[in-house]
């Protein structure tokens, strides 16, 4: 009777949203757990849009800490949203959030939902199917026991199997062992008009309001579990009904949710980009996937009945794949399936989900200040003690930057770039571009073992080749040195599957080296020659008479020739004359350090900005760096726009708009000092002047850009004014792709 009687569909829900969220500072300083931002709007929209698609119209949101800050989301959240204040959340739990709420509800069932989980739309949906007086969602995959330990997790426990699978045991130290749960409630409940008022009885014998009349629990009847009643949970009342004989069922999940009570949490949340498609952008993903099918199935020569058959796949399988009509996890399968049976790369095939909103992927001071690290490094006594900090700055998976705050904290005054206090590292496989803010000393180590000391000041800047050992330091312990080091992998880091197959010796002999330039001439003409099967008297017989023998091996030999000996050559190899040029890398060109002043000298003024080339490389010739002033007559800012990714850190002392123009909408944030963003190719956008009428409280409902917020990460070396360091790459839209496309 139970189960069958439970009445209509909930179309209500109380969103739990009252608590304080401490292990989330910073970014609770200021606003609640449930209103933090992930993918373009706070936290608690995307459950109530979950539960929206599932008929729920009516939301009671308990607030308490900084509730205020409901206020100012309330239209943003949409209709049916009444806000329930729990003046005494400090002091109280979950429940007696709840039990504030109860009386506020319309007649019938309803849902229950934390305000600090993120989930997929379908788990909303899963749990209303359940046919049950009480119905939790229950998470097998338990990721909780990974972020925050077994001791702090609602752990489930269950019997029964299929639709008889039964909750034994909810909530934390419930005596359970790790080996016996069956995963972690996560956070969603559902109450029929049944269920409902199997809660309000619980409720009632739980604080005998018909004999105190104040709330005075009645602690002698209670379990040590439930003491103090005040402060009990959720899981405590479901347990409690358990005790009692209530039936409580569940809807099991196997991921596809997020609990937020870390910045780590707040991370993996914000990076599981997939988990927040929209129903439009997760079809043009799976359509986009099912395009790369059917080019590879074309490359084949196979028609897609012969792939099914091969695939062992109904072929209504795949050409919903090709339409975009799959779900994303069969798309999957299917592309896995695929590169099992074919010699086709998954990553041929497989489309990550777009991680930015509209093209722009924003990271505040305050992501970056719950990202921080200390590495240690050995002094001079052989002693491991603090030697940089490290922050993350904006990144995104559609493109290769890693970018960084890293702060000095390692002082050296000698003067002396062999100090042994100095601990330079072993280069990296990642090119890199750096600028820096404050008294920051720049150590290298050339290609013949000389070690260099650069003194570093605020807007000088510095480009480094793949595997050059470098460090940094600190010479004035009064101010904070700083740099933004820009790492990214060019052509090699795409190609390193096929490096490792190969062999990097291999590989030597077939590039050379740019530093010996003989040598790496006599690579790339002998690499030409292999390619074609010839031998050098084959070649010197191709380019007879307008070459002789002995100059042909001489040039084999890695002499330089003259361009009308190099179009000989590429006529007779059948490459373009530019396929025969070796651009010989320096010996100060491994390294390059440009400063401020050079910069500056430098500069281009723009109608709203002013545009200072930091350090490039003809190595590199896409790489651009600028430091980019905006100017007071930025109002708003030209627009910028080019092919290549763009990375953005303000180190100035003023906060910028960003405005920019993707999937048909505008878009724009507050660039505070210290905040960071990654742009898209080909995305339109421009700086402004803050003005009165923007806040810089509208980056997506955290509150973190409050123009409040006076704590600039960068210190008094800051630069002055509205600066931005700007550096842009390339990706796998190199020059060379490009003239392949055209």
């Amino acid at each position: 009777a139970e189960t069958n009687n439970v009445g209509e569909q909930p179309t209500q829900a109380i969103v739990l949203a009252a608590g304080r969220g401490s292990r989330l500072t910073p970014y609770t300083d200021t606003v609640p757990t449930a209103l933090i931002s992930i993918a373009d709007m706070p936290m608690v929209a995307h459950s109530i849009n979950a539960l929206r698609r599932q008929g729920v119209s009516r939301f009671l949101v308990c607030r308490g800490w900084q509730g205020a800050a409901f206020d100012l989301h309330l239209i943003g959240l949409g209709d049916g949203i009444v806000l329930i204040d729990c003046p005494l959340f400090a002091s109280t739990g979950m429940l007696a959030s709840l039990r504030t709420a109860l009386p506020h509800l319309e007649p019938g069932g309803f849902y229950v939902v934390y305000g600090d989980i993120v989930y997929r739309a379908n788990i909303a949906r899963q749990l209303r199917t359940l046919s049950v007086a009480i119905g939790v969602v229950l998470n097998a995959a338990a990721p909780g026991n990974q972020s925050k330990g077994f001791a702090d997790v609602e752990v489930v426990t269950t019997s029964g199997e299929g639709l008889a699978r039964r909750v034994c045991r909810i909530g934390k130290n419930r005596r359970v062992n790790e080996d016996t749960m069956a995963g972690e409630f996560a956070g969603l409940c559902k109450f029929s008009a049944v269920g409902r008022e199997i809660v309000e009885k619980a409720l009632v014998r739980l604080w005998r309001e018909d004999c105190s009349g104040n709330g005075e629990s009645a602690a002698h009847r209670l379990h040590w579990w439930l003491e103090p009643i005040d402060r009990a949970s959720l899981c405590d009342l479901l347990q409690y009904l358990v005790d009692e004989g209530t039936s409580i069922h569940t809807a099991t999940i196997f991921g596809g949710w997020h609990e937020v009570n870390t910045p780590q949490d707040l991370t993996r949340a914000r990076n599981d980009t997939a988990m927040f498609l929209s129903e439009e952008d997760t079809r043009a993903q799976v359509a986009s996937m099912g395009a790369c099918l059917l080019s590879e199935a074309n490359d084949l020569k196979r028609p897609i009945s012969t792939v099914a058959k091969e695939l062992n796949i109904n072929p209504a399988k795949l050409e919903c794949l090709i339409r975009g009509d799959l779900e994303l996890s069969d798309a999957l399968e299917v592309l896995r399936r695929m590169s099992e049976v074919y010699p086709i790369p998954l990553n041929d095939l497989w489309l990550d989900a777009d991680d930015t909103v509209g093209g722009v992927r924003l990271a505040t001071t305050e992501a970056a200040e719950a990202s921080a690290r200390i590495l240690d490094r050995p002094d001079r006594f052989g002693k491991r003690s603090p030697y940089y900090e490290y922050r993350d700055a904006a990144m995104s998976r559609c493109s290769q930057f890693r970018p960084e705050w890293i702060k000095q904290l390692r002082l050296v005054q000698s003067g002396s770039p062999t100090d042994p206090d100095v601990q330079l590292n072993n280069g990296h496989l990642m090119m890199q571009t750096t600028l820096f803010i404050g008294p920051v000393d720049f150590y290298y180590k050339d290609q013949h073992g000389n070690t260099h000391r650069r003194e570093m000041s605020t807007g000088d800047s510095n480009f480094i080749s793949p595997f050059v050992p470098h460090s940094f330091t600190t010479r004035d312990n009064s101010v904070d040195a700083i740099i933004i080091a820009v790492t990214y992998g060019g052509c090699v880091r795409r190609a390193f599957t096929e490096f490792s197959r190969v062999g990097s010796k291999q590989v030597f002999s077939l590039a050379g080296d740019k530093r010996d330039p003989q040598f790496a001439r006599r690579c790339l003409l002998q690499r030409h020659l292999d390619a074609e099967c010839m031998t050098q008297e084959d070649l010197a017989q191709a380019v007879e008479p307008h070459l002789a023998p002995a100059r042909i091996a001489e040039l084999l030999e890695g002499k330089e020739g003259n361009p009308g000996e190099l179009e000989i050559l590429a006529c007779a190899l059948h490459v373009r004359l530019s396929d025969l040029y070796v651009c010989a890398m320096e010996d100060d060109e491994e390294v390059i350090v440009t400063r401020s002043c050079h910069s500056q000298a430098q500069a281009r003024r723009l109608e709203t900005y002013i545009l200072a080339p930091l350090a490039r490389t003809r190595h590199q010739p896409d790489l651009k760096t600028f430091d980019l002033q905006v100017l007071d007559s930025a109002t708003p800012g030209v627009s910028l726009c080019c092919g290549l990714h763009t990375f953005l850190y303000n180190f100035g002392s003023e906060a910028v708009e960003l405005s920019w123009q993707g999937r048909g909408r505008n878009h724009s944030a507050c660039l505070r000092p210290g905040d960071s963003a990654y742009v898209a190719p080909l995305v339109e956008h421009r700086f402004s002047v803050i003005t009165e009428n923007f806040s810089c409280n509208s980056n997506g409902g955290d509150g973190s850009n409050s123009s409040s917020n006076t704590h600039n990460p960068n210190g008094q070396a800051c630069g002055r004014g509205r600066r931005l360091f700007v550096v842009r790459i390339p990706g796998h839209l190199t020059g060379e792709t490009l003239s392949e496309f055209a």
